[in-house]
């Protein structure tokens, strides 16, 4: 006598191995891209020291948020296959789970974003205390008011920077997430292919 045991099917569905290739390839590519923004903002209205050396910055940079973003995106996946199954099936299920590896992607970048400009404002500060400085040892008076406004200016265009920048982060990460999904048909997790035994009794493949 035949029949459907669906225990065992849903049991080998929760044991489905993690789609580390999927992964692995959205955090690369995520991480690399949020480092281009960011070193696109630095070299913008960041702090010329630290803009001599585009290349090396944004391998380093992207390098160091690649572990962060790989875990993100782990937990993103998995947490969604634990609670829809191993498949991540319909059509809801993949657009909840994308978006939280967009979420993931995103926030780690601007976090590295919003370090990186701090970093830049504080180098640029500085300098403006030193002119101030060196002005009034040359007998040219400068009310604290018009360095503070000086300061305050640079900071506006650091936020307005980053608040840009992040937009162009999300919006980047998206079409990432939809391209990468696109190459492997929609999909975020590996099918579970569905069989019948000799006995009748269904087993994933």
């Amino acid at each position: 006598m035949s029949f459907d045991s669906p225990g065992p099917v849903r049991a080998a569905a929760e044991r489905q191995p993690v789609p580390w290739a999927t992964v692995a390839v959205l955090a690369a590519a995520m991480a690399y891209a949020n480092g281009f923004w960011l070193i696109s903002l630095q070299g913008a209205i960041g702090a010329v020291e630290r803009a001599q050396d585009p290349f090396g910055d944004w391998l380093r940079v992207s390098t160091l948020m690649l572990p962060v973003i790989l875990l993100g995106v782990y937990k993103a996946v998995t947490s969604a296959q634990r609670r829809y199954g191993a498949e991540l099936p319909g059509a809801r299920t993949f657009l909840v789970t994308a978006l939280r590896v967009v979420a993931v992607g995103t926030v780690v970048g601007i976090a590295a974003l919003t370090v990186s400009s701090a970093l830049d404002y504080h180098v640029q500060a500085a300098q403006s205390r030193l002119m101030d400085s060196m002005r009034s040892m040359d007998g040219m008076v400068m009310g604290s008011t018009g360095m503070s406004m000086d300061r305050l200016a640079t900071l506006a265009v650091h936020v307005r920077g980053v608040g840009y920048a992040s937009v162009l982060m999300l919006v980047t990460n998206v079409v990432l997430v939809g391209w990468v999904a696109a190459l492997r048909g929609g999909r975020l997790a590996p099918a579970t292919t569905v069989k019948r035994s000799p006995a009748g009794r269904r087993a994933v493949a």
